[in-house]
């Protein structure tokens, strides 16, 4: 099962006011951006089932790599004020990114300028920076336009109009970026939603799936209509059947 799909069914299958199987379907945006890729798709619901529409990824573009780039840009600073460079060390590099990480979550929740101290970081050296939000979306500008495009190309690919819309579901931890959720409110016109468990929707579709196949378990059946994601390529080479 696809993490999208799996999303979806975690969603739709306890929904007790979705439109009758001869009605309109609801359609529903879901916008995944985890540690280490970005998954977006188009569903559409009715009572007992769900039919994915459209699923648009970056395999590469998650919550890690706005790490980096904090964790390089602290490191010059360093280079500069302390004459350390964490970057050849692997043990101070690793400790840098998970303080950039932690930064990165309170810059979330605050736009003014936050401290970020590490005690006998380098050489027992102790280190602080600081940085606001608006200088992190500045440096992570290139990445933002990767989401962007990912947002555009589910939207084209499901042919939905923006109207056709019922809402926008995010999960995955780098959803909850303000600049993310911005792009997402200009791209689908909808304010995100936060209805599922961001951290866990994922696993509680796959095992809502498994009580499905289980017959050992009993829950309501609930029909999924998959996309298949990746190009199937078949190839026949009439010389391998010689001899």
């Amino acid at each position: 099962m696809n993490e999208s799909t799996a999303t979806a069914l975690s969603y739709g299958i306890y929904k007790q006011d979705l439109p009758n199987p001869d009605e309109k379907p609801r359609n529903v945006i879901f916008v995944d951006c985890g540690h280490s890729s970005l998954q977006v798709s188009a569903c559409a619901f009715n009572k007992g089932k769900l039919k994915m529409l459209a699923c648009c990824s970056d395999p590469n573009l998650g919550g890690r790599d706005i790490d980096k780039i904090l964790a390089d840009h602290f490191s010059l600073d360093f280079v500069t004020r302390y004459k350390i460079d964490p970057r050849g060390n692997a043990r101070a590099y690793l400790r840098l990114l998970a303080e950039v990480e932690k930064l990165k979550k309170q810059m979330s929740a605050n736009s003014t300028t936050l401290p970020m101290n590490i005690e006998c970081f380098m050489d027992d050296k102790d280190v602080h920076g600081d940085m606001k939000r608006v200088d992190m979306e500045g440096l992570c500008a290139h990445l933002f336009h990767r989401v962007e495009i990912t947002l555009r190309k589910c939207l084209e690919d499901s042919k939905l109009r923006l109207e056709e819309i019922y809402a926008v579901e995010i999960v995955g931890g780098s959803s909850r970026i303000p600049a993310i959720k911005h792009l997402i409110e200009v791209v689908f016109g909808k304010t995100p939603s936060t209805t599922l468990n961001q951290d866990e929707a994922v696993a509680r579709g796959c095992a809502l799936q498994c009580a499905m196949l289980s017959p050992a378990v009993r829950v309501r059946d609930f029909s999924i209509t998959d996309i298949q994601n990746y190009p199937v390529k078949l190839v026949w080479d009439p010389h391998s059947l010689d001899g």
